[in-house]
């Protein structure tokens, strides 16, 4: 019965068109291609149900006990909590009510880490602490140095050398503030901000084998978090395009969209 639940889970695939390069390939060939490298990246559109169902079936087809789970939607303090949960030892209400989920955990993320609990793999906690990058987006690296427990951050090192990055993040801010009256921050610190999340969530995948589930600008183009990690770490990347949302071939190595 398990094996054929399996197979079952290996041939059922959301809807959608996946486009790798200049070809379209089907949901198997992807999987092939993904297993191939120790990290994968998906990128989603946080509010977007069509994103939750592939990550689901991706993460369902690479998991293993060498191959973990890494989420954006949670923080690396809360890693104690959420590991005593994956051992069965904390109740959901416990976890739900101490690790500051999402919002939308319930329906979106916990699948996910459901079926690590159900097969014993590993999950990460992979963002940095949100008052740290708050601290950041309001005062610059100053702001974190003032901050109590910014210690964490002495062996941690942040790349800013992309330039394409730079430029995406503050063009993304701008088109923003045109939709709001002021921005209430420096875009630059909020940049400083952006930046910091990348290095501490590429620092938590550290010589680990993991599906990465973070939001679409932390990997797309293969910048983000790409651009923190060590040098010769092989990945590859997914974007799943949210409804009526523009897209480019070369955004990811594998771009998701849904059937017109």
């Amino acid at each position: 019965m398990e094996f054929l639940i399996t197979a079952m889970l290996m041939l059922t695939f959301p809807q959608g068109i996946i486009h790798h390069g200049e070809e379209t390939v089907s949901s198997m060939d992807m999987i092939n291609i993904l297993q191939e490298v120790p990290v994968v990246f998906i990128g989603e559109k946080h509010d977007d149900a069509f994103a939750h169902e592939w990550e689901l079936y991706i993460w369902r087809n690479l998991a293993s006990d060498e191959r973990c789970l890494a989420l954006e939607m949670f923080e690396t303090d809360v890693q104690g909590l959420l590991d005593v949960y994956l051992s069965g030892d904390l109740s959901l209400d416990e976890l739900l009510e101490s690790a500051r989920p999402w919002s939308n955990y319930i329906e979106d993320y916990h699948p996910m880490v459901e079926y690590a609990v159900q097969n014993g793999y590993h999950v990460i906690a992979a963002n940095v602490p949100r008052h740290f990058a708050s601290a950041v987006a309001r005062r610059g690296w100053e702001g974190l140095r003032e901050t109590e427990g910014s210690e964490f951050f002495e062996n941690i090192i942040v790349d800013s050398t992309s330039v394409f990055y730079r430029q995406q993040f503050l063009a993304t801010m701008e088109a923003l503030s045109g939709q709001m009256q002021s921005m209430p921050m420096d875009p630059v610190n909020m940049y400083r901000a952006q930046l910091l999340k990348d290095a501490v969530m590429a620092s938590s995948i550290e010589g680990i084998s993991c599906v990465f589930v973070c939001g679409s600008f932390h990997s797309d183009f293969h910048s983000g978090i790409p651009d923190q990690l060590e040098s010769g770490v092989l990945y590859l990347t997914v974007s799943v395009v949210g409804e009526d949302e523009p897209w480019e071939a070369d955004q990811a190595d594998f771009v998701i969209v849904r059937e017109m």
